[in-house]
This record gives C-alpha cells, sequence and structure tokens, in this order.
C-alpha cells in the first residue's frame, strides 16, 4: 500500500463511511423484514440483511488492517443508527408499505453500489487491493439485489393495492 499518510487516510475515511452505510442498511432491513407481509419478498430482504451484516464485518475488518478503528469511526455508526432508528420507527405508520419499502431499498441500493465504485478507485489509487476488492465484491452483491427488487415491481405495487383494499 502506498505511504502517502493524506491517501491513507481518505481511504479510511471512505471505509468507516461505508461501513457505517451498512449499519444503517442494516437497520433498515430489519423494519422492512418486520412489514413485508409476502414471505418470499421477506425471505429475500432478510437474505439480503444477513449478507450486510456479512459485509459490515469485512469492511470492520478493513478497518482494522488499515488502523481506522476508532472514534471517528464510532461517530459515524452512533449517526447512522440513529438516522435508521427514526426512519424504521415513521415506517411502521406510513401507508402503502410494500411499495415505500421497496422504493427506499432500491435507492439504497444505488447508494451502497454508488459507495463501492469510490471505495474501489479510491483503494485502488492506494495500493489497497484487498479493500478494492472487498468493495468490488460487495458492489456486485448490492447490484444483484437491486435488480431483485425491480424485478418484482408489479408485485410490490399489488401488494400495496391489496393492502389499500383490505383496510377500505
Amino acid at each position: 500500500m502506498v505511504q502517502n499518510d493524506g491517501l491513507r487516510s481518505k481511504l479510511i475515511e471512505y471505509v468507516q463511511n461505508v461501513h457505517a452505510l451498512e449499519g444503517n442498511v442494516v437497520l433498515m432491513l430489519d423494519s422492512i423484514v418486520l412489514t413485508t407481509r409476502d414471505e418470499e419478498l421477506r425471505e429475500m430482504f432478510r437474505v439480503h440483511r444477513e449478507e450486510s451484516r456479512r459485509q459490515q464485518e469485512r469492511l470492520r475488518e478493513r478497518l482494522e488492517a488499515l488502523g481506522g478503528l476508532g472514534l471517528a469511526s464510532l461517530r459515524k455508526n452512533v449517526s447512522a443508527i440513529a438516522s435508521a432508528q427514526a426512519k424504521g420507527a415513521f415506517d411502521v405508520f406510513r401507508s402503502d408499505k410494500p411499495v415505500q419499502n421497496a422504493r427506499d431499498a432500491f435507492v439504497t441500493e444505488h447508494l451502497e453500489i454508488a459507495s463501492y465504485e469510490i471505495l474501489e478507485r479510491m483503494a485502488e489509487r492506494a495500493g489497497d487491493e484487498e479493500t478494492a476488492r472487498v468493495a468490488r465484491e460487495h458492489r456486485a452483491e448490492e447490484q444483484a439485489m437491486a435488480q431483485r427488487i425491480a424485478e418484482n415491481w408489479d408485485r410490490f405495487v399489488d401488494l400495496a393495492l391489496e393492502e389499500g383494499r383490505s383496510r377500505a
């Protein structure tokens, strides 16, 4: 890895940011799993939540290898948790949960894809092939999940319509 301290610090910052993002995603997926009634879709989100937990652990390992576990990393994680908890509480009361959950998950997957694209490029510039490899693997998993969500748009809409009819 390049011994440029500024580049190394920037890489650590990016890994911390994506690690905190994954923590937020896990909490968002907790909420989605709890509020999704369709068993097959709930399982899809549950499996991705476990995948996100593994991603978060691999990022923690990269932070440890880079010497980036510390107060800044903790602050970012606490901030992400607070944001996700507030959103989760709101999600319980909103209507059209199937469509809203899918939309939020789809947008989040694309935020993660972009984050991993950037992390991979930063890692490559820093000469950290292991972090670049992790970013590529995670990005592929996020792209696959975004595709699974996209394949189910009609189903999400149908579920929202059924939900609306059952309340009427």
